[in-house]
């Protein structure tokens, strides 16, 4: 599969997402969705997902990461996402996600 707003790399059991778009909303959220859908059915234990591009993400593009990490978590995965800007990093702890997600700087 050819994707378009992630870039992916898989090493052993561990699947490093890089996200390419900067702004995930209206459009691009469905195939982002699409994209994360494919992703999750790949076989790997530990996902790391980089969002140091992204600095808008709306309501639905968030729905796709929690989407996507109740899925890994049924299938006994991970997920952790790092290099989120100062923005994004606010709005997840307002709403806090920072309590579903495992969220590094690294």
């Amino acid at each position: 599969m050819n994707y378009q707003t992630i870039e992916i790399d898989h090493k052993n059991d561990e699947l490093f997402i890089k996200i390419l778009e900067s702004r995930i909303y209206l459009g691009v959220t469905d195939l982002f969705a699409d994209e994360m859908a494919h992703i999750s059915t790949l076989d790997f234990k530990n996902m790391t997902v980089d969002m140091k591009k992204v600095s808008v993400m709306n309501s639905s593009g968030i729905g796709v990461l929690i989407k996507t990490r109740d899925e890994l978590l049924k299938q006994g995965k991970s997920i952790r996402l790092i290099h989120m800007q100062p923005l994004m990093t606010d709005i997840f702890n307002r709403m806090r996600l920072d309590t579903l997600f495992k969220i590094s700087s690294e």
